[in-house]
């Protein structure tokens, strides 16, 4: 990488290599019978690192290859995503329980049943058929990766970690002329897309990309709480609509006037990282 002492392992190698012990991870714990929120949220984000790596090996299999498994490998993980964005919402709801206010109270009390009841019903809804497919289909996906040959491997010029820097700039610059909900939700995307490119290539380089991986995962993870804020938000207002009882429509007001002061802070932090983290060229992250 420019800048940094050379490698012996080329960053391909090591993304495929990161790619198969994603796959292989993920495959192992899709066929384990019991599932808890943990291990949902682990497969998760196997499944997002592994799209990071396959990402780095674009040159190497081609376009259309590597949008089929990019699509098969974002497939995998929606049997799960209806548990983890339950979960994760009854988290970022009991993070806004007010403590007296009797109308905010009851109305939040009856947000949180809700969202509860959401959980369960997609826990029962989980299908281990569906599971046992996502698990043939990332079989599939490690047995081409895996055979892909050395001399591939070696010949081909990854722009990789530097498309990535320059698609998340991108979004971010995106955010700062508007910064709807969607816009933000983009830039997180590509952000923890170049986080987890950092982090896998930081053995080619840990002097010039450890602290553009701490920023980069500070950036995503401050993205990621306000983008949780702003589903929440949604589920607020969807609830209250159809509360009869005008003090539910006040409690709801006040749970979203608490969320945007929140969501406030969380974007001036994340506008201050991005302005950090993109100051620089994306040459530097050439191989």
């Amino acid at each position: 990488m420019t800048g940094g002492k050379p490698s012996a392992e080329s960053p391909t190698c090591i993304a495929r290599r990161a790619l198969l012990a994603r796959l292989d991870k993920t495959i192992e714990q899709l066929g384990k019978r019991r599932r808890s929120d943990g291990a949902v949220h682990s497969i998760r984000k196997e499944l997002k690192r592994a799209r990071a790596a396959l990402r780095m090996l674009r040159e190497c299999i081609g376009v259309v290859e590597y949008r089929r498994d990019n699509a098969l490998i974002r497939d995998a993980a929606r049997p799960l995503t209806p548990i983890r964005d339950a979960k994760v919402l009854l988290q970022t709801l009991e993070q806004l329980e007010p403590n007296k206010e009797t109308g905010s109270r009851e109305f939040f009390l009856r947000m949180r049943k809700l969202l509860e009841e959401k959980r369960r019903l997609a826990r029962r809804e989980l299908r281990p058929a569906d599971l046992a497919a996502a698990a043939r289909v990332l079989r599939g996906i490690r047995r081409r990766a895996a055979a892909l040959p050395e001399s591939r491997l070696a010949a081909a010029h990854p722009r990789g970690l530097e498309r990535a820097f320059e698609k998340a700039r991108s979004a971010f610059a995106g955010a700062k002329r508007q910064g709807t909900d969607e816009r933000l939700h983009e830039w997180r995307k590509q952000t923890k897309y170049f986080a987890n490119q950092l982090e896998m290539l930081l053995p080619l380089d840990r002097k010039h990309f450890d602290e553009s991986h701490r920023h980069a995962t500070q950036l995503a993870d401050c993205l990621g709480d306000d983008h949780d804020l702003a589903i929440v938000t949604q589920q607020i207002s969807e609830h209250a609509e159809g509360a009869h009882p005008e003090e539910h429509h006040a409690g709801a007001r006040r749970l979203i006037r608490t969320v945007k002061g929140r969501r406030k802070k969380l974007q001036r932090r994340a506008m201050q990282l991005g302005h950090r983290l993109y100051a620089g060229h994306a040459a530097r992250y050439r191989p």
